[in-house]
């Protein structure tokens, strides 16, 4: 009967964690993980015959918060940094839980700890989905998600928190064993359940802030960068206004040099007129979208003195795609290519935008010189070497929002000295 329990309380532990992740995280598994099925299968099969043959709870407990961390990280298909980092801080929380669950049901119901185990797990478990479907579904998926920092930070405060309830609940429970000190339990178990609801509201509503933060700010630069083209396509028309202007001129004085069989001159006021002709028809970028235009004119025209820059590929504006999406996407895109195309010392600089458009997806292909000395691609995510990594890296997991969101596709790799960003978007 202990070995049964034992393996419950082994899988409940697992249960919990993942659904944690997925709840409150938002974590999901992907189609290509389908590779680590096996290993999985083997690693969770070696941990219950230890179970079996050592038989102690402590172990088991031990065995299954380890287990937990292979599991959500295979599952998930997480960095391993990453899940220890998020793992830390769901254990604190999921042990605020349980402690609150597990000694109200202790001096409610009066069960020994294997039962209790049991109970609680399989309470928390049902909460977390009873939230899921109540509201889970309709908060963002990354809503309860933190950087890195943010989140040691609350770790220390969680761990404050924890061994106040510990306290409380042990001199409350063992040394004053009265109905005065009962009801002080249930006061310090009720504000425990306080403390993890206010903890998560504090999570998501400065979540909520940032990302309202961040989308005024993507507003901002979008108008700006609007701004900045209206200006270069008015410079523009009125280059191409003077030039209409002066063409009955133009021609005037190609006639007098006709007739006067100056044709060197002819040949020399031909060749400039020209050339004033070639610097405006090329004076900007156009793929056929006003919003990608504006970006790639505002972006990529003060680089090109520095850079080869290459452009190719054509798509209208009826792209299923809202404007604001677009600019996101491109500008970051851009942004990132400029930036490492200026630390390349070696190689040529080059920056290629390529769109192909087909008849689900639209694919946008950008390519740059890249020196390859600070970021690493490591399951399709970059991680790098700058001291300010809160930053470094936000576009793109904003870039991949969006990609996701539009039922699309983001690879990045890099191939000789070059990085390459291919996405896919739904037409």
């Amino acid at each position: 009967m202990n070995i049964l329990v034992n393996i419950l309380i082994f899988f409940l532990v697992i249960i919990e964690y993942l659904s944690f992740f997925y709840v409150i995280y938002g974590k999901r598994r992907q189609d290509k993980q389908y590779e680590n099925k096996l290993f999985i299968i083997i690693i969770n099969i070696a941990c219950l015959v230890c179970i079996v043959w050592l038989g102690k709870t402590e172990i088991t407990l031990v065995l299954a918060l380890v287990m937990s961390v292979i599991n959500l990280s295979l599952i998930y298909h997480l960095l391993w940094l990453e899940t220890v980092s998020l793992y830390f801080l769901a254990f604190l929380m999921l042990s605020i839980l349980e402690s609150v669950t597990g000694y109200f049901l202790k001096y409610l119901l009066h069960l020994d700890n294997a039962v209790l185990s049991l109970t609680y797990l399989t309470i928390i478990i049902a909460l977390l989905w009873v939230f899921y479907f109540l509201l889970g579904r309709k908060i963002e998926r990354d809503a309860f998600i933190l950087e890195a920092g943010m989140n040691i930070i609350l770790s220390l405060f969680l761990l404050i928190i924890i061994a106040m309830l510990s306290y409380f609940t042990y001199a409350l429970s063992e040394v004053i064993n009265t109905r005065q000190g009962l009801f002080g339990l249930g006061l310090v178990t009720f504000g425990g359940g306080i403390i993890l609801v206010t903890f998560l509201l504090m999570i998501y509503y400065f979540n909520v802030q940032q990302k309202y933060q961040i989308k005024n700010e993507v507003l901002e630069k979008y108008n700006e960068q609007q701004k900045k083209y209206f200006e270069l396509l008015l410079e523009k028309e009125q280059k191409t206004r003077q030039f209409r202007h002066d063409i009955i001129a133009e021609l005037i004085q190609i006639k007098n040099l006709s007739i006067k069989r100056d044709y060197d001159g002819l040949e020399k006021y031909i060749a400039e007129t020209l050339k004033e002709i070639s610097f405006i028809s090329k004076y900007d970028y156009d793929v056929g979208n006003d919003t990608v235009n504006t970006l790639l004119n505002y972006y990529l025209l003060p680089v090109r003195r520095r850079c080869k820059i290459e452009i190719n590929g054509y798509f209208s504006d009826s792209v299923n795609v809202s404007d604001r999406d677009l600019c996101i996407v491109i500008s970051n895109l851009i942004l990132n290519a400029i930036e490492a195309v200026d630390k390349v010392v070696n190689y040529e600089k080059k920056i290629s935008f390529t769109i192909k458009v087909g008849k689900i997806f639209t694919y946008f292909i950008i390519k740059n010189t890249y020196q390859n000395t600070e970021d690493k691609i490591i399951q399709n995510e970059i991680l790098t070497t700058k001291s300010d990594k809160r930053n470094h890296g936000y576009g793109l997991k904003n870039v991949k929002n969006i990609v996701e969101k539009n039922s699309g596709e983001l690879v990045l790799k890099v191939e000789k000295n070059q990085f390459i960003v291919e996405l896919r978007i739904r037409n």
